[in-house]
């Protein structure tokens, strides 16, 4: 998208009359890589000469080799560049995404303060902002600045309770990506089921714009003057609401609690049986410890406040790493492996089936049914598993 990244030259900052100036929302549709799934939009203002600006809050510098590490802590930046209207157009509609224009009924005065807000936004000193994806990002931009130049007017209008949570809208908009729709709920913590006004969830483009079409001013008419679809998307919309797959992480979660039962079941006269239990315990504590951490991590150490006080970490808790050593112990057969992975085990269980209690009495109210379902399990196979591969003698032989 080139002609998305190429920065238009600032526009004239000498005197503009509001009545030359049409201001419109421009809303972007999906597109297929995971980054682009939740839509963009942006103002964009014509000029009666006819050369259009579209005003983008999305632009990032994707060469950075700071942009991993700022995207793990929270921290990107992005920033409002101009750009050409025509090209910005095209090439969100070569890319075969959806593109609407929605002009707005602004008065020629609330028109000209806009135009030099944004041009006051737009210069270097200004432009910059820590972007977040819930609260600040190019979508909740382009809302706050239509709704200060409208004096609340955007605000008031859309006072209605939220149609989703956060978490819905995010897990709705990349349901067709099962590996990105599974890792945004796992990394979403409690923040992320807050349900809000439409106000709030129009952080989303495309609700921002079914927002607008319901915006009325004080004088009856509605905020949104006029509509075009410039270019329609082949692609299907995504879906109204989530996939809802707790069946589907039950079947696994019971799956494999099976399995660990019976081959701790089967371990006790089988060598091969024990090293494959040893083995799945250590994989199981290496996986769900080291996602646990990475939870900490997002909780303690960065700006995701979205991924804070994650209920998840009671499921894939971070000290099951310690699995990873005593699983090996489990494989070659040694008691004291056995007996401390048994107990790493059970108090996996225990903090899984705590924190599915704890949500169920509504103190840790976060939708995260999908993950009790797979861990609670889980954990349990395991810990009858290593129960059931101990001795019931005084002693066991070791094998290496």
């Amino acid at each position: 998208m080139v002609g998305i990244l190429l920065v238009w030259p600032s526009a004239a900052r000498a005197e503009v009359d509001g009545n030359a100036l049409k201001v419109s929302l421009v809303t972007f549709g999906p597109g297929t890589h995971p980054f682009l799934k939740f839509g963009h939009n942006a103002i964009l203002i014509d000029h009666e000469d006819g050369k259009g600006i579209i005003y983008n809050f999305g632009m990032f510098n994707f060469s950075s080799p700071a942009l991993i590490p700022k995207f793990a802590l929270g921290r990107s930046e992005y920033w409002l560049a101009r750009t050409m209207r025509d090209d910005t157009l095209a090439d969100y509609a070569a890319d075969d995404r959806t593109v609407q224009v929605q002009e707005l009924a602004l008065t020629p005065a609330e028109r000209k303060r806009l135009f030099e807000r944004l041009e006051e936004n737009a210069r270097p000193q200004n432009r910059n902002y820590l972007y977040d994806y819930f609260y600040d990002n190019c979508s909740t931009r382009v809302r706050d600045a239509l709704d200060a130049v409208l004096a609340g007017k955007l605000r008031a209008g859309a006072g209605a309770p939220a149609r989703l949570t956060y978490r819905q809208h995010a897990l709705r908009l990349v349901s067709d990506l099962p590996w990105e729709y599974v890792a945004l709920d796992y990394a979403l913590g409690l923040p992320a089921d807050r349900a809000g006004t439409r106000w709030e969830e129009s952080f989303i483009p495309m609700e921002l714009r079914d927002v607008a079409r319901s915006v009325r001013l004080p004088d009856g008419q509605p905020l949104v003057k006029a509509e075009r679809l410039v270019y329609r998307s082949t692609r299907a919309d995504p879906p109204q609401a989530p996939p809802r797959y707790v069946g589907r992480f039950a079947i696994i979660g019971v799956s494999v609690g099976l399995i660990f039962f019976g081959l701790g079941r089967l371990a006790r006269r089988s060598g091969a049986a024990r090293i494959t239990l040893g083995t799945l315990a250590s994989l199981v504590g290496f996986v769900a410890g080291l996602g646990g951490t990475l939870l900490l991590f997002l909780w303690v150490a960065t700006n995701h406040r979205a991924s804070h006080a994650n209920a998840n970490i009671l499921q894939s808790v971070p000290w099951a790493l310690a699995l990873v050593p005593y699983g090996i112990k489990v494989a070659r057969g040694r008691l004291v492996g056995i007996r401390r992975a048994g107990l790493l085990a059970a108090a996996a269980a225990g903090t899984a089936i705590l924190g599915v209690l704890a949500n169920l009495l509504g103190l840790l109210a976060q939708d995260n049914a999908h993950f009790a379902a797979l861990f609670v399990p889980l954990w349990c196979g395991l810990t009858l598993g290593l129960r059931a591969l101990r001795p019931r003698g005084p002693r066991v032989a070791a094998s290496s």
